[in-house]
């Protein structure tokens, strides 16, 4: 990597008490990361249970939704966040992958429709079956159709609400 493209960020106080002030130890960080690249625990059973925890959420916003639509989104942001937090851990960077684009989503959009829930519950199910069938890794070319699906649908999700406003 460039030295030109990379940005220095200065640690916040709280950061700095535990992690202390002065660079990182390198090899702390070389066997921190050896530990991860040998990390052997299955996340298939982990990331599920985030997913039921998503699968909830979804049923009682359709069941109830509340007025409060941050606390309907709350409930599924929870689950996504995990799961973008988690998976890469865990070499399965595909679902890392597809819960960011899903967090960016619930993020940004103002209400909780049909169509968003409906885009929700098919990110759940492409991730429980991602996760079934243990594809670790990026997905290949089959992952990166599944991004691209994620965006499209994401994107005409936008295009539909922009124009009923203007």
């Amino acid at each position: 990597m460039n030295k030109k493209n990379v940005k220095t960020y200065k640690a916040k106080a709280d950061l700095q008490k535990k992690a202390g002030p002065g660079p990182l130890d390198m090899e702390l960080v070389h066997r921190a990361q050896d530990a991860i690249d040998k990390n052997k625990i299955d996340f298939a059973p982990i990331g599920l249970k985030f997913l039921s925890k998503l699968e909830k959420g979804l049923g009682e916003i359709k069941s109830a939704p509340q007025d409060n639509i941050d606390e309907d989104k709350k409930k599924l942001i929870g689950p996504v966040m995990e799961l973008k937090a988690n998976a890469k851990i865990f070499h399965y960077e595909l679902v890392g992958n597809l819960a960011q684009i899903m967090l960016s989503f619930l993020e940004t959009i103002e209400q909780l429709d049909k169509d968003a829930l409906s885009i929700v519950g098919g990110h759940h199910d492409s991730l429980k079956a991602i996760l079934g069938n243990n594809m670790k890794g990026d997905g290949g070319k089959d992952g990166q159709i599944m991004i691209t699906e994620l965006q499209d649908a994401c994107n005409r999700y936008y295009k539909k609400r922009q124009k009923k406003k203007g």
